[in-house]
């Protein structure tokens, strides 16, 4: 019995003497190529194989330029400027930032003081005012907040700054203290004995602070007539005034 074989080139199964046959006649059929000897030729035809090569679409992102967005000012009161602003810098760098922030001053006002005070000051002929330098220029905004410069009139500096009755808040001290504070809400507060009746004086954070009592006064006379300084409960003095620097002063006040 003869066994079959499974021929790998065609795929099909055949006797042991069919493919015996079938090798004499291709060794006696074939004249281009030899197997080293053995009498057997094979021809496989080769494939031809293409390679496509595919390249992923290419998309066309446009990147939105970066902007730098400059950070925000915060005109924080100092007793030795506002916010980033140092007393002594140029008018115009100050004005300029106020201006953004707030919009244009309600009023500006320049004044010249040429009489000298005796004590390094300057006063105005009419010696109702006082300030450190002749030449000064103050400009105020809606909410109370007016910024002091002086100098020569055409080169002035940052010098000072006042802030007073503004009941929405708008500018606070590094502690926290502005107009209205409550001396109990801020034991910091250094409050001076006396003043001018219900108008009392004391500072923080190298601000001066100009407070009100609510009942008892800073000042007054007892029966006798003798002049009696106090200092008010602390649940009764409020912030009414804050100032700071070189401002022009009022010479003609009675206390």
């Amino acid at each position: 019995m003869t066994l079959p074989t499974f021929n790998r080139h065609t795929g099909y199964l055949r006797s042991a003497a069919v493919i015996a046959g079938l090798s004499l006649v291709a060794v006696a059929c074939s004249s281009n190529s030899s197997s080293g000897g053995t009498g057997v030729s094979t021809s496989a035809s080769s494939a031809s194989t293409s390679t496509v090569e595919t390249t992923p679409d290419t998309v066309a992102t446009t990147i939105a330029p970066t902007t730098t967005v400059p950070a925000p000012i915060i005109f924080t009161l100092r007793g030795d400027g506002l916010g980033p602003f140092d007393f002594g810098i140029a008018a115009d760098e100050v004005i300029d930032a106020l201006t953004t922030e707030f919009g244009a001053a309600a009023s500006d006002e320049s004044t010249e003081y040429t009489v000298g005070d005796g004590f390094g000051g300057f006063q105005t002929v009419d010696g109702e005012f006082g300030f450190a330098v002749p030449f000064g220029r103050t400009l105020c905004w809606a909410f109370e907040f007016c910024a002091e410069f002086g100098g020569v009139a055409a080169a002035t500096e940052f010098v000072g700054w006042s802030y007073g009755e503004d009941s929405g808040s708008t500018l606070a001290a590094t502690s926290g203290v502005t107009i209205g504070s409550r001396w109990s809400d801020f034991p910091a507060m250094n409050v001076h004995p006396g003043g001018c009746y219900s108008i009392g004086y004391g500072d923080i954070d190298d601000i001066t602070l100009t407070l009100q009592s609510d009942d008892v006064a800073f000042t007054s006379f007892d029966d006798l007539g003798n002049y009696v300084e106090a200092v008010p409960p602390p649940e009764q003095v409020s912030v009414v005034f804050m100032e700071a620097g070189d401002i022009p002063a009022f010479l003609f006040g009675d206390c």
